[in-house]
């Protein structure tokens, strides 16, 4: 029997806003692996922005988010996802403009759609602006599956999409595993101390053993 082929999209910018509001970590290979589960899986893209390293001041605290930035950027790599990255753009007034980067990912899924590289788009987001999108996917004969958080989800997306899948409902398959904490090790004189007073007290056996030895200790 022939899988399903998909494609999954996701939208960093709007899942980011998402978790953060939720206070929790997605693992995005679990994440994948999840929304790819009894598919034939042919691509993830992650679609975000970035400065250029040329436009941000070093030893500062943007120098320090950018970092973080591109060491995630290599972590997605490794996973196998293929980041599409934006320029962010830095205005005179010193804040940040992300643009095109919801082109890029209506652009990449209409494009691999007319190419029929997948038999379904799963689109990680809960932005409206994509609703004219998936209609149009859908008329080359292809099924989309919203993938979204409640927070910010869009009943519009929610309403043109084929399947939705809300990921409030599958946290603990998606989300970062914590590290299990290490066993308490008590300070080496507390160990000493009770190692002491094990060998001081004598064994209920022991003394049984020399009760019987000596008959007259049990009257003692």
């Amino acid at each position: 029997m022939v899988k399903e082929r998909v494609i999954i999209f996701i939208d960093g910018s709007n899942i980011f806003h998402a978790i953060r509001a939720l206070n929790i970590k997605i693992d995005y290979d679990r994440l994948v692996k999840f929304l790819s589960k009894d598919k034939y899986l042919i691509r993830a893209y992650y679609y975000s922005s970035m400065p250029r390293v040329e436009d941000v001041e070093r030893d500062t605290p943007e120098w320090d988010s950018l970092m973080r930035q591109r060491k995630f950027i290599t972590e997605l790599k490794n996973m196998g996802i293929k980041p599409r990255l934006a320029n962010l753009r830095k205005l005179s007034s010193g804040e940040w403009l992300e643009k095109e980067v919801d082109i890029m990912l209506a652009t990449d899924m209409l494009a691999l759609a007319f190419r029929n590289a997948y038999d379904t788009a799963i689109l990680v987001s809960g932005d409206s602006d994509f609703c004219y999108t998936v209609e149009t996917i859908q008329d080359l004969g292809k099924r989309v599956i919203n993938a979204t958080f409640k927070r910010n989800s869009s009943p519009l997306l929610r309403a043109v999409s084929d399947e939705v899948i809300i990921l409030d409902d599958y946290l603990d398959l998606i989300i970062m595993e914590k590290p299990k904490p290490k066993e308490e090790q008590k300070p080496p004189s507390e160990e000493r101390k009770e190692e002491t007073k094990k060998e001081e007290k004598p064994s209920f056996w022991r003394r049984l053993l020399s009760a019987v030895k000596n008959p007259s200790a049990l009257f003692v």
